[in-house]
């Protein structure tokens, strides 16, 4: 009897911890704002900059994000086949996609800022991961 009880009273832990860990998962999405105050003060060269740091954010964001989408597979399947409590550990949250977008928002204002002040217009480099974010087809090479 007492080994009923052990048993029963060992998965309530782990349920119950499980549960309560379960609310740690994840972190909360730090969008950077569309536009600033300082943008009236911009010049060429600091729109080109932040445009550049910007993409470079996007890329590090892509990389997180990928990475939490295995550690969440890995979860989900060790939740499935072995142990039911780590699929209380999956984050189903996505702050990276509402920081990418946020970021791609971003960008489009300093585009905006740099054609209205006359300024060449910032060249993006993620033109492919664009298309893989946004589920487009690449567009086919000019000939």
């Amino acid at each position: 009897m007492t080994t009923v009880l052990g048993r029963a009273g060992a998965l309530v832990v782990i349920v119950s911890a499980g549960l309560a860990l379960s609310g740690c998962g994840g972190r909360e999405a730090k969008p950077v704002p569309a536009t600033n105050v300082a943008d009236v003060s911009l010049d060429c060269p600091a729109i080109a900059r932040e445009f550049e740091a910007n993409e470079r954010q996007i890329v590090a964001t892509i990389k997180e994000k990928d990475s939490a989408n295995v550690k969440n597979a890995v979860l989900a399947t060790t939740g499935v086949v072995l142990f039911l409590p780590a699929l209380f550990f999956i984050d189903p949250k996505s702050p990276e996609k509402v920081e990418i977008d946020a970021l791609r928002n971003r960008n489009r204002v300093l585009e905006d800022i740099a054609r209205t002040k006359r300024c060449p217009a910032p060249e993006s480099t993620l033109a492919e991961v664009y298309a893989r974010l946004d589920g487009m087809p690449e567009a086919p090479p000019e000939r």
